[in-house]
């Protein structure tokens, strides 16, 4: 049965701790199946983001699930960057160019923004809801995206990586000064 999960905030153990790999007949158990289909839900229904790692909701597994969809700090994304994937012990495999500085948000941090370097473009190897393997390419935002759910399973948070302390806002000033300027959050 899918529910809205509750997530955890920063200060909680949980999001310090790194996460247990998954086998892939605890992929496709009924505690995970039913887990992977209620942060789909939650992503959904609470429209709190655009990812959530399993450690977000409690449980200390290598677990997230991304779900882009346009959101209040994100309202004119266009649908060609809509976006629906989980990922099982994800690793990402090589990266292409080098960092560049982008806004990030996080709903574990909720209304904190800065900008953290991520790589325009990551090749990341995972399992899927079905334990089936991929290895692909992704860029722009779903990599930036990526980028952040696989730190959270490595027990970092996005405000370990900014730089640039002056870049630090809250939600309302990041909605007011970046946003209104460049409303794809891009």
């Amino acid at each position: 049965m899918k529910r809205v999960l509750r997530r955890k905030q920063f200060g909680n153990p949980i999001l310090r701790q790194k996460t247990a790999e998954l086998s892939e007949e605890q992929i496709l158990s009924e505690p995970i199946q039913e887990l992977i289909g209620s942060m789909r839900h939650t992503l959904e229904n609470r429209k709190y983001g655009v990812g959530l790692a399993a450690p977000q909701v409690g449980h200390n597994i290598c677990l997230s699930v991304i779900h882009i969809r346009p959101t209040k700090t994100r309202p004119n994304l266009p649908k060609a960057k809509w976006a629906d994937l989980v990922i099982i012990n994800p690793k990402i495999i090589k990266t292409y160019g080098a960092k560049i500085p982008t806004w990030e948000g996080c709903i574990s941090l909720a209304e904190v923004f800065a900008k953290v370097s991520r790589y325009k473009k990551v090749e990341l190897e995972y399992l899927d809801e079905n334990a089936m393997r991929h290895k692909k390419i992704f860029n722009s935002l779903l990599a930036q995206v990526i980028q952040h759910e696989i730190d959270h399973l490595h027990s970092i948070l996005f405000v370990d990586k900014v730089k640039d302390t002056s870049t630090f806002m809250s939600g309302s000033e990041y909605r007011k000064r970046i946003v209104s300027k460049n409303p794809t959050g891009e």
